[in-house]
């Protein structure tokens, strides 16, 4: 594991509840590019996959919580709340960069959206690798059992010239409004 950036270790803890890493938003940011505390972890081919299981009680309006296959070319899988209600939404997200390589904007495509009711919600992201391939598919459950396919594969680009050399799972929380929401990541599994 490692994070994205710089991490602010307030805002993230292991003894807040009992088994659980809790990620709490510390800054204002435009977009998951930019988002501290973001937790990594390489994915690997030929195929793998990322299921991640959030409560997501106290995320405030504005707040975007969720799972990627992180690169500079992103498919993101992101729980979203607004005016009190929560969404989960899939999405192709492409950074722009500037000089030096800096992100000077990201271009987001919205592939799906549905309603969310629940405060427990598992994220899948499954990889597979290699040509023709590299695609990220998403999916959802409220049980853990029963996963639903959610919006399109999203092509994974394999090219260090857009950030770094392929992808990695990134497990996220981060404010687009006010700061102070968080989240509870009560369990991570890898295959």
């Amino acid at each position: 594991w490692q994070w994205n950036h710089n991490p602010i270790d307030e805002a993230w803890c292991l003894t807040a509840r009992r088994g659980a890493l809790r990620l709490t938003t510390a800054r204002v940011v435009e977009n998951l590019f930019v988002a501290p505390n973001t937790l990594t972890q390489r994915m690997v081919g030929p195929s793998c996959s990322g299921t991640v299981c959030l409560d997501v009680r106290r995320m405030l309006d504005g707040d975007r919580a969720g799972l990627a296959a992180l690169n500079g070319d992103s498919g993101v899988l992101t729980v979203e709340q607004e005016e009190g209600e929560r969404s989960i939404v899939v999405s192709e997200q492409r950074s722009r960069f500037g000089e030096n390589r800096a992100i000077i904007g990201v271009d987001t495509v919205e592939l799906a959206r549905i309603p969310l009711k629940r405060n427990k919600v598992y994220l899948r992201i499954d990889g597979t690798f290699g040509k023709p391939h590299d695609l990220a598919t998403f999916s959802y459950s409220t049980d853990g059992k029963c996963f639903i396919p959610l919006g399109r594969a999203v092509r994974m680009s394999f090219d260090y010239r857009r950030m770094f050399m392929g992808s990695k799972f990134a497990i996220f929380n981060y404010a687009t409004k006010e700061t102070g929401g968080y989240v509870d990541v009560l369990d991570f599994k890898y295959e």
